[in-house]
């Protein structure tokens, strides 16, 4: 009696939200703790579903919602009939693809903006779900994670294509961020973020019909201000890696600290997550991450001597820290984004280092000058490469003007860097230098 009382009541409440097109009632409803999940369980096992569905009214709009919205109740029921809450096997996956398949036909029914928060509830639990699965089966060919990525990056699609004439929240345009930011998590989850231009193009067109529907009294700069900050955060922090991987490192400098700044100050897990990506990429824009700051989010083994090294152009200190964590950074995609990207800077600060080193021009209207010769031995030991000579340091020499990272000319004839006058003294900070 009580199991068949917990089905009434959900299905009453189910009825409930669809009529008063409750988005959040619905979310709900297939938001199920593991408690209400069992309970749930057994009333679907002991009931004939078909008869008691078929008596539901839902008193829709037309009937093919109606229609829809039957066999989106009946789906999910047999999903949670069939399946333990914590059940990551195939069968599981693939019953709840057939859920995901429905709300997706219901979101692109007409009128049916309502439903956004049941929508994105059910894509979260798709890529759980997903990648839950791969790992279970220890699949390496990520067969369902590919699957889920795909269904969410066509969800996405539908919902950037919304071009109502309406600011955005009123659109199915309010669904672009949230089911984005899923098909991000897998397609980071499968390493390859080059499937992730298409959903950034889906965004990008979402954004710009937010902002050019936006309505009079709202302040719409980027289109994004309709969609809520943990969206935001979370789609900057994607955006700022993918723009990492690209090499685009001022791009990513300014997605990955806007999320930064704008996560919740309480929430140190995504703030570390976060930052994890961010450090690296203000080093190699030579700035360098504080001991307090590491040590706040235990990051000091990761870190601390590579930003310390990196700051006086210690070469093989800073080989050697990568190396010690090659593992701890590959799997986060830095290993060699570091290697390669750190190696001009490293020059660049050991030129700096001798700069201060040696005494200043003897005259006030003379330039600063690094004698090329004399940086033969600091060079051979911040690299610990005796192998090093003369022509080596003229060539590293050359390069940095070459590519801006010094502002200065080679003397050739008297083997001197002649340095930019200024505040910089011909070392201009590298966030300047970086294209966007």
């Amino acid at each position: 009696m009580v199991v068949e009382d917990a089905l009434g009541a959900y299905l009453e409440q189910l009825q409930n939200a669809i009529q008063a097109c409750n988005g959040d009632e619905m979310k709900a409803c297939v938001s199920l703790d593991t408690k209400q999940h069992a309970v749930m369980q057994s009333a679907v096992l002991s009931v004939n579903l078909d008869p008691v569905l078929k008596s539901m009214e839902f008193r829709t709009s037309s009937t093919s919602h109606e229609r829809r919205f039957k066999s989106f109740t009946m789906d999910f029921l047999n999903y949670v009939g069939q399946h333990q809450a914590q059940d990551y096997s195939n069968s599981a996956y693939d019953a709840f693809v057939k859920v995901f398949s429905d709300a997706t036909a219901l979101f692109s029914l007409p009128d049916t903006v309502w439903f956004i928060p049941c929508l994105k509830q059910l894509a979260k639990m798709l890529v759980t779900l997903a990648i839950q699965s791969d790992k279970k089966s220890e699949s390496r060919t990520y067969t369902k994670t590919i699957d889920a990525a795909g269904r969410l990056s066509k969800c996405a699609g539908l919902a950037a294509n919304d071009r109502t004439n309406s600011p955005g929240q009123e659109t199915k345009r309010a669904a672009v961020l949230a089911l984005a930011n899923q098909s991000f998590r897998s397609y980071f989850r499968l390493n390859n973020t080059r499937l992730c231009e298409t959903v950034l193009g889906s965004v990008q067109n979402a954004l710009l019909m937010n902002r050019k529907y936006a309505a009079a009294s709202d302040s719409q700069e980027t289109g994004e201000e309709v969609y809520c900050m943990s969206e935001r955060v979370t789609y900057r922090y994607y955006l700022g890696r993918i723009r990492l991987i690209q090499h685009r490192i001022q791009l990513a400098a300014q997605h990955l600290n806007w999320a930064f700044e704008h996560c919740p100050s309480g929430a140190y897990v995504n703030q570390r997550k976060i930052l994890i990506s961010l450090i690296p990429v203000q080093l190699i824009l030579g700035k360098y991450a504080t001991q307090s700051l590491l040590q706040t989010y235990d990051l000091l083994p990761f870190f601390a001597r590579l930003v310390e090294f990196q700051r006086v152009g210690y070469g093989y200190g800073v080989q050697l820290e990568l190396e010690k964590h090659c593992d701890w950074l590959r799997t986060r995609g830095l290993y060699m984004i570091l290697r390669e990207k750190t190696i001009l800077g490293l020059w660049r600060n050991l030129f700096r280092q001798c700069l201060r080193w040696l005494p200043p021009p003897t005259s006030a209207n003379a330039p600063p000058t690094l004698p090329l010769a004399q940086l033969v031995r600091p060079a051979r030991l911040a690299w610990n490469d005796e192998k090093l000579e003369l022509s080596d340091i003229e060539c590293a020499a050359a390069n940095l003007v070459d590519q801006g990272l010094i502002k200065a000319y080679i003397l050739h004839s008297k083997g001197l860097v002649v340095l930019q006058k200024g505040p910089h003294l011909g070392f201009p900070p590298l966030a300047t230098i970086y294209e966007k």
